[in-house]
């Protein structure tokens, strides 16, 4: 009798022991299932590219007339390239001056409306995107002068590069651009169409 006792006290102890190791195992499995939310963050980068030219500088905005040491000047009615063209009702002025950049000089076309009140200024030249690559291309920036017609600041304006797919975060090749005040400070960011109506951008997509 004493060793059915005792048997059946190791069984019993047997038993215990198995379940005190199984009752762990539901919670090892707790962080394995809430890993792919702590992921998800991540994956929704998904914001459109974005630069900063500075083609024009601030002061022009209140002065916009070609410097003594001009060079091209002519009478036309529009800048730019191709897609990234932006178009006068009548032939204005148009020049080529150095603009520091950078710390380097740049030559920049500019092409200024007195009539709507808009300074424009073209260059293909490197820049940097906001996540940090960089990329060359076409880019067209405008400054609204003194007396716009849109009444707008006097030194805000809006700005457009084109790129490529893949460049700068681009997904399809078009044209990107941002508005921004009179500080400099963007606006309103996104894919982009130049209107030759207002001589503004309008943005067709917007990023944040």
């Amino acid at each position: 009798m004493k060793e059915a006792i005792k048997n059946a006290m190791i069984g019993l102890a047997a038993s215990s022991g198995m379940l005190i190791v199984a009752a762990p195992q539901p919670t090892t499995q707790q962080p394995t299932a809430q890993q792919p939310a702590a992921q998800q963050p991540s994956a929704q980068q998904t914001t459109l590219p974005k630069a900063q030219p500075s083609m024009i500088p601030p002061a022009k905005a209140t002065n916009p007339t070609p410097p003594a040491n001009a060079q091209g000047r002519a009478k036309k009615s529009s800048v730019g390239t191709g897609s990234l063209t932006v178009s006068t009702q009548q032939p204005v002025d148009f020049w080529q001056e150095q603009v520091g950049f950078d710390g380097r000089s740049v030559t920049t076309d500019f092409l200024y409306d007195p009539n709507a009140g808009v300074l424009y200024g073209y260059r293909e030249d490197n820049f940097t995107c906001s996540n940090g690559q960089t990329a060359n291309a076409g880019m067209l920036e405008a400054r609204f002068t003194s007396g716009n017609k849109s009444g707008k600041p006097v030194g805000s304006g809006w700005y457009a590069v084109q790129l490529d797919a893949g460049k700068c975060g681009a997904k399809e090749s078009g044209i990107y651009g941002c508005k921004f005040d009179a500080s400099g400070n963007p606006t309103e960011c996104g894919v982009a169409a130049i209107n030759n109506q207002t001589g503004e951008i309008d943005i067709v997509a917007t990023s944040q």
